[in-house]
């Protein structure tokens, strides 16, 4: 099941997100800034129909850091499963706001109560690279988390890359090692269809049939 969601938001160009699909980007909202994201999980086919729902929202606090709170893994078909969860992400520039080649140090941490009770947690840190002629974000570092954000006790790297393709399309596409709740590689694209909205679509793949599901990931954003 799906425990955490991309949370998109534009902050100056295509490539400025809050996230990849799962794995978190250097973006963070500016203060006194926020966001709202939809994302359906959908697989229309069987076996393992699908539809699982998030509902994310996030505020810039100043400091290069930004406030998260995410409503997700709403299943319509177990509604109990859905839970909420509250935290912060941090990107600090490394060599500048505005250098040629941006490098951001990257660290955050959520915080779940689940329906039985039980507290999760997920933290994460990493660096992002910018390159200064194509625009590509190559992002790596490692995440640890609890069985209630993954389905079990986890530690392990994460991935993405994101490629602008003109002003509107971006390719991104992320990946969380080892056989948990989001061990998938998401490819897809982003589409700015208007000033303070954009889609993304994407489709998962497990890393291990056994443990995981393909499905279509969309979602909808207003920033």
């Amino acid at each position: 099941m799906r425990y955490f969601t991309a949370i998109f938001a534009l902050a100056a160009g295509l490539s400025a997100q809050q996230t990849i699909f799962d794995v978190p980007s250097a973006d963070v909202a500016v203060r006194n800034d926020w966001f709202y994201q939809h994302q359906t999980v959908a697989r229309a086919w069987s076996p393992n129909h699908r539809w699982i729902q998030t509902n994310a929202y996030g505020y810039g606090v100043g400091r290069h850091t930004e406030f998260d709170v995410t409503w997700s893994n709403l299943d319509v078909a177990l509604p109990r499963l859905s839970n909420v969860s509250v935290g912060f992400k941090t990107s600090l520039p490394v060599n500048g706001e505005h250098a040629r080649a941006p490098v951001h140090f990257v660290f955050g941490d959520l915080v779940q109560v689940d329906g039985a009770g039980r507290k999760g947690n997920w933290a994460y840190s990493m660096m992002q690279v910018e390159t200064p002629r194509t625009g590509t974000r190559l992002t790596g570092g490692l995440s640890s988390g609890t069985s209630v954000f993954f389905g079990e006790q986890t530690t392990g790297v994460l991935g993405g890359v994101e490629q602008p393709l003109g002003r509107h399309w971006m390719f991104q596409a992320d990946w969380f090692s080892g056989r948990h709740d989001l061990a998938y590689v998401i490819p897809g694209l982003v589409y700015k269809f208007h000033a303070h909205w954009m889609a993304s679509f994407g489709y998962q793949i497990p890393n291990r049939h056994a443990h995981g599901y393909r499905a279509v990931v969309l979602e909808l954003t207003r920033f």
